[in-house]
């Protein structure tokens, strides 16, 4: 029941070949720069759609997240069921802008938008985000693969790392979306083959349903309380985050309308989490109510982490586990390759390039970025060691990273984008005073999730969107701005003392703690006289600098002119990702050769056939569609007298 055999080895192996060759091959499509972060704006938009739904799913999904959904039954279905509502608004706020900055890196636009200060703390910060969870991805992957495969832990993520940084290093963006896409079907198509064989172990949906607990608000998780307030605020980072964090995905298709419809297409996948990755750890908590009682569970560190990978094991036949391993692999590595993706544009253009060296070259840039691909990657798998036997566990982590780092990240890069009132300085005091927010909820007060997230919120927006008018003060009456960053230190921390004093599931404060928590508050209260000086400072080259990036958000994208009149190479991406499918679907026909019990034979066929269907459709009608949008604007190029640029 629990072993993997040599024909799974050789289907990981088999898929580690083509991920690998994937980058090799799309290696010379990513010449300068622009493809090498942005794809040359041609991505398109449900390859770009696809790869923001993959670039937050990894092997966290089938562990930590599993585990949650063991221990809190129908609460953790609800929390897997409002990504898809969190992508629609997000992209709904921003897509369109994202398109029309016309940049190359989530935080490239801050340097116009804010200052050259702001966009060095908000490269650091994101960059900081994305390397921690980086780290508990690739513990996930490890965790799982661990027992299985008989191998170390510290092995397991030196292989899996070592390979996404190496086809992550070679093709650059497009790299990331086409091996996304083609890491995408073979999820879904193992998760729909373990749906059913999982719910036929409790007697189908309606035994599921009878024999589940029913719904609970409150719970504590590996030492850590969640309740409502959890999800709804969940429910506002993640749509904060996509508005923010969606950038490079809404930036590298064709137009504003491509970028609307890859936030949509993202959307309308997360439909699918709670039905697809939610069923089968609920069938685990039916199945075996006590992991200790079962084998297999009963020496884990963290035995909930394994319960799907338990159901896999159940009822998967010899090879398809193997695939579930794939699938697992290519989740992590999307996540991972996506994040490696964006840092290294993050630290070649917007630190190395626009700080230090604002006269390097192209080349340049796209080596610093291909070292710095290389060097995150080491540093992610360096943090994945120290992640592998923490207390907290893996669904903590990620959720503490979460929740305590990126709103006061993402909320001035959103708002910045929407909002024209916002000072040069005002998005540098909006993530001070978020992260400010949230040092003190996080080892000051101890509070839960929900309330954390509730008052990062509150404390990033307030001095984003008061910003302004504390300038203004500045210049009128600076003693009287005195007296008010006074009053405001004691507001702040009355509105910590109070709610603290009746909140369920948090610790008295000591007198010392007390103490630290007045002092905390009150230099928050001081840097207020401090910003609004530094507010006070835009001056009409500042102003018109803003105006100008507003109206160039104001203006919609002329694909043929500013994308196809471009030149550079062409990449056709249907044929490549349908032979692609089709070499996956002839493995999973091959596996049917294996000695099997007769029951298993149709699961093969049905796997294969789906996968050369598709496989075909994407090749050949696919090649047809991209060929005839080329034409199109090649056309309307010839009509309007534009000559296409050529490379070099």
């Amino acid at each position: 029941m629990y072993t993997i055999t040599t024909v799974d080895f050789i289907v990981i192996g088999f898929y580690f070949l083509i991920m690998i060759g994937i980058g090799i091959y799309l290696s010379d499509k990513s010449s300068s720069s622009n493809d090498y972060f942005a794809g040359g704006n041609k991505i398109p938009w449900w390859i770009s759609g696809v790869s923001l739904y993959m670039t937050n799913f990894s092997a966290w999904i089938f562990s930590g997240a599993a585990g949650f959904i063991y221990h809190s039954g129908y609460f953790a279905l609800l929390y897997l069921s409002i990504s898809g509502f969190a992508y629609w608004f997000g992209g709904m706020m921003t897509a369109k802008l994202w398109r029309r900055s016309r940049v190359m890196s989530p935080v490239e636009y801050t340097n116009t938008r804010y200052n050259n200060w702001t966009q060095l703390l908000l490269g650091f910060s994101i960059s900081m985000v994305f390397i921690l969870s980086g780290g508990v991805q690739l513990t996930s992957i490890a965790k799982l693969l661990a027992a299985p495969l008989q191998m170390e832990v510290g092995i397991i993520i030196a292989i899996v790392g070592i390979i996404v940084i190496a086809y992550t290093y070679s093709g650059g963006l497009w790299a990331v979306n086409i091996t996304d896409f083609v890491q995408f079907v073979i999820l879904i198509a193992i998760s729909i083959v373990v749906l059913p064989l999982s719910l036929n172990l409790v007697g189908g949906f309606s035994g599921l349903i009878e024999n589940l607990p029913p719904l609970e608000w409150e719970h504590t998780y590996n030492g850590v309380y969640y309740n409502e307030h959890y999800i709804i605020g969940i429910l506002l980072v993640t749509t904060i985050g996509i508005a923010a964090g969606g950038a490079q995905r809404f930036f590298s298709v064709v137009d504003e309308k491509s970028a609307v419809k890859v936030s949509r297409m993202a959307a309308v996948l997360f439909l699918s989490f709670p039905l697809l990755f939610g069923i089968p750890p609920l069938v685990a908590k039916v199945y075996w109510p006590d992991l200790m009682a079962v084998p297999f569970f009963a020496n884990a560190f963290q035995p909930n982490d394994l319960v799907f990978l338990g159901i896999v094991y159940e009822v998967l036949p010899l090879g398809l586990v193997g695939m579930f391993f794939a699938a697992l692999m290519a989740a992590t590595m999307s996540a991972l390759s996506s994040v490696y993706n964006i840092i290294s544009s993050i630290v070649s253009r917007d630190m190395y390039k626009d700080t230090f060296h604002p006269d390097a070259s192209d080349k340049r840039i796209f080596q610093v970025g291909k070292t710095t691909t290389a060097t995150v990657g080491l540093i992610v798998m360096a943090l994945a060691l120290n992640f592998a036997y923490n207390e907290m566990g893996i669904f903590n982590l990620m959720t503490m990273f979460f929740t305590l780092l990126n709103l006061p990240i993402n909320i001035p890069i959103a708002f910045g984008l929407m909002f024209r009132k916002i000072p040069r300085w005002g998005g540098f005091s909006s993530i001070i005073w978020g992260f400010g927010a949230g040092l003190i909820i996080r080892f000051i007060m101890v509070w839960p999730f929900g309330p954390q997230i509730y008052y990062i919120f509150i404390a990033s927006t307030v001095i984003l969107f008061t910003a302004h008018y504390f300038g203004e003060a500045y210049k009128k009456n600076k003693p009287m701005l005195a007296v008010y960053s006074f009053v405001i230190g004691i507001i702040a921390f009355l509105g910590f003392w109070g709610p603290h004093q009746v909140m369920r599931a948090v610790t008295p404060l000591t007198d010392v703690m007390t103490g630290v928590l007045f002092a905390a508050c009150m230099l928050l209260g001081a840097s207020i006289f401090f910003f609004s000086m530094l507010y006070a400072k835009d001056d009409e080259s500042d102003n018109k600098q803003v105006d100008d990036f507003f109206a160039r958000l104001r203006k919609p994208v002329d694909p043929a002119l500013e994308v196809y009149a471009r030149g550079g190479k062409e990449t056709s991406t249907f044929p490549l990702v349908g032979t692609v499918t089709m070499i996956i679907g002839g493995l999973v026909l091959l596996l049917r050769l294996a000695p099997i019990p007769d029951t298993y034979s149709s699961i093969y066929f049905w796997l294969s056939g789906i996968l050369f269907l598709f496989g075909f459709c994407m090749y050949y009608f696919g090649k047809q569609t991209e060929q005839r949008q080329l034409e199109k604007f090649r056309k309307e190029l010839a009509e309007r007298g534009i000559e296409i640029q050529r490379p070099g």
